[in-house]
């Protein structure tokens, strides 16, 4: 999957002896984020997009075998699957299956998500199951992996929100050129400097538009902005 260079690593820190990540204007804690199991082999790859979706306050990733679900859905209670479909494990196949009796032990109500499916592989295939709700194949930007994460685990802030739309709610030009910085990795001291307003009045200005636009973290918003204000006049 596509690797987006403009997003703006996270600082992270503790909070109570806690780790902390630092999204936008809010403090979570990382025992605050949901669970999401990733059925995959222990790649370095996978390992990264596990710390990814932690670092960037999207989820906790417990990775293990796709031979293990039943036994981490018990512990773990994920609200969401990964299944790497490339993996090893030969239960793969299994999870896949239809029909037969071992194939539905291995189901669960939690929706499942299909990552890293072989470009010429058709995706309908397993899009009638029900739990099944989205593949993408490993050819895909991992944006939009990232986007149906949080709608699945964060409806809320997408409801109403769907890709290039402008809010209900007008930016104000001051709003558009923060967004705008923020989506090219700026600081907020950076973006202060280059608009010639004080960092308080930048954190105001990131406030408003969170608001205005769905998002709740710095991350979502950057992305958001580069999608909708590509073509945007700078503020």
């Amino acid at each position: 999957m596509e690797r987006n260079a403009h997003f703006q690593r996270l600082q992270s820190g503790t909070h109570g002896g806690q780790p902390t990540i630092r999204s936008g204007l809010q403090l979570n804690t990382v025992s605050e984020l949901q669970k999401v199991l990733l059925l995959c082999d222990a790649t370095i790859q996978n390992r990264l997009l596990a710390k990814y979706l932690q670092d960037y306050g999207i989820c906790r990733a417990h990775l293990a075998a796709p031979s293990q679900l039943n036994a981490m859905m018990q512990c773990e209670n994920p609200a969401l699957v990964l299944l790497d479909i490339r993996s090893n494990d030969r239960c793969v196949a299994d999870i896949l299956g239809n029909g037969r009796e071992q194939n539905q032990r291995l189901r669960t109500a939690t929706p499942m998500i299909l990552i890293n499916v072989p470009a010429g592989v058709e995706m309908s295939q397993f899009l009638t199951r029900k739990d099944i709700v989205a593949g993408f194949h490993d050819n895909e930007p991992v944006e939009q992996l990232l986007s149906k994460i949080r709608s699945l685990l964060h409806p809320e802030q997408s409801r109403g929100r769907r890709h290039g739309e402008i809010p209900s709610e007008a930016l104000t030009r001051k709003e558009m050129a923060v967004l705008r910085a923020l989506a090219l990795g700026l600081s907020n001291d950076h973006i202060a400097d280059q608009l010639s307003v004080s960092p308080h009045t930048v954190k105001t200005h990131l406030y408003n538009a969170y608001r205005k636009i769905g998002c709740t973290n710095r991350v979502a918003a950057a992305m958001w902005a580069q999608r909708t204000l590509q073509n945007a006049e700078l503020g």
